[in-house]
């Protein structure tokens, strides 16, 4: 199966759904944490040869760690805020759900 970049629009729907079973501190912590969609910061991931165009979707971040989407694994993930400014990012974890990568955030 071919990989399939996701669209702003799956990427809010996904999100929505993700959140529908948050308790209210996790939906304090999102709202406060999250980066408007439409002004994302595409962040591009190096992986291999084979995959160096693409990237993880920034949906938020505490200015110490953000929570990324990777769109091509299908998984929220992690890493350090400050790498989204240096370059392709390079080191990267995958936490699976929204709530599981949430967690790493103050």
């Amino acid at each position: 199966m071919a990989w399939t970049p996701y669209s702003i629009d799956e990427l809010e729907h996904l999100l929505k759904a993700e959140q529908s079973n948050f308790s209210g501190d996790e939906h304090a912590k999102f709202n406060r944490t999250k980066v408007p969609i439409r002004n994302r910061v595409r962040a591009y991931a190096f992986r291999s040869e084979q995959h160096a165009d693409d990237g993880l979707f920034v949906v938020a971040s505490d200015g110490e760690t953000a929570l990324v989407f990777d769109d091509f694994d299908q998984e929220f993930g992690i890493c350090k805020a400050k790498a989204l400014d240096d370059g392709p990012v390079r080191d990267w974890g995958l936490a699976g759900s929204l709530v599981f990568a949430l967690m790493h955030l103050k």
